[in-house]
């Protein structure tokens, strides 16, 4: 289980309406200000239309010695899992669990070629527990791929990396361990419902290479100095926001700036050697064919 620490009754929120780009697929102003209030991220209404959250984001990260910039796209949409078979059920299966599905899509152009990323991980919608993790990449030299999954005693890591001397791996781990990929969205839960979370958590396992899977006590709460929510401008518009920092023993290990007000969207982020700002926002059935993206053309998604 999440250990969490209350840290008092939360602020008023100051509502502050944001632009969507999609009007027929968003959540209306006085819709989200209804959420404000210390409810989990998991209970809002925004999840229950069936659609899926769309944030993109300017992101940059060091491959080779250089800074490479490109789009980082994270999704986010409610789904339900069969808890044995661990893959998506109907709503009314006798073994389904409800998540939300985080999706991190990502292609980072280097000089011969792209890399080419994509990570899930499935969160039980209630508490944000991790369900199940997958996270591949793909460039030239091969493919490598990680899946994690949490069952009622421990957790399972199985790792498949075509490099001499890492091939097929498992490992077992305890069951209380938490993917370094999820902490975006258990940041979003902190500023939800306003508690800190201690939390033990693997090393980032999105990456080319095999990873031994050691794990660091951090904590996730709000930063001392966002008591009050500040103004950012970025080019999906300006919004208030609250940052929600990850940090060991020896400092600040990764930071979030949320949004103050429900749904409370990821808006900034510096976590394991990647950056990101907000440029664009849609809220969508991504996988409906007749419905296309306000940001990028058919066929050209990031």
């Amino acid at each position: 289980m999440l250990r969490t620490i209350h840290r008092g009754s939360i602020l008023t929120l100051v509502c502050l309406a944001s632009l969507l780009p999609n009007e027929s697929h968003a959540q209306s102003a006085d819709q989200a200000r209804s959420d404000v209030g210390g409810r989990s991220l998991g209970a809002l209404d925004w999840w229950d239309d069936g659609l899926s959250e769309m944030c993109y984001y300017d992101a940059s990260e060091t491959i080779y010695g250089k800074k490479r910039s490109f789009t980082r796209v994270h999704l986010v949409n409610r789904q339900w899992m069969d808890r044995v078979s661990g893959v998506k059920a109907s709503q009314d299966a006798a073994e389904a669990v409800p998540v939300l599905k985080f999706n991190i899509a990502e292609q980072i152009p280097t000089e011969n070629y792209n890399y080419r990323y994509l990570t899930t991980v499935f969160a039980q919608r209630d508490s944000l527990e991790p369900f199940k993790m997958v996270t591949s990449s793909q460039e030239w030299c091969g493919t490598t791929f990680k899946h994690m999954r949490w069952g009622s005693s421990r957790a399972e890591l199985k790792c498949f990396s075509y490099f001499d001397g890492e091939g097929d791996v498992e490992f077992g781990l305890e069951r209380e361990v938490v993917p370094y990929e999820l902490l975006p969205l258990l940041a979003r839960g902190v500023a939800a419902d306003g508690q800190e979370r201690d939390l033990k958590v693997l090393v980032p396992m999105r990456g080319t290479h095999l990873v031994q899977p050691t794990v660091r006590e951090l904590r996730l709460g709000r930063d001392p100095d966002s008591k009050s929510a500040k103004a950012l401008k970025t080019g999906a518009g300006i919004f208030k926001v609250r940052r929600v920092s990850a940090t060991a023993g020896d400092g600040e290990v990764a930071w979030f700036d949320i949004e103050a007000d429900a749904p409370h969207r990821l808006i900034a982020f510096s976590a394991a050697g990647v950056e990101g700002v907000l440029k664009h926002f849609e809220k969508r059935p991504y996988w409906d064919r007749s419905s296309p993206s306000g940001y990028h053309p058919v066929g050209a998604a990031p």
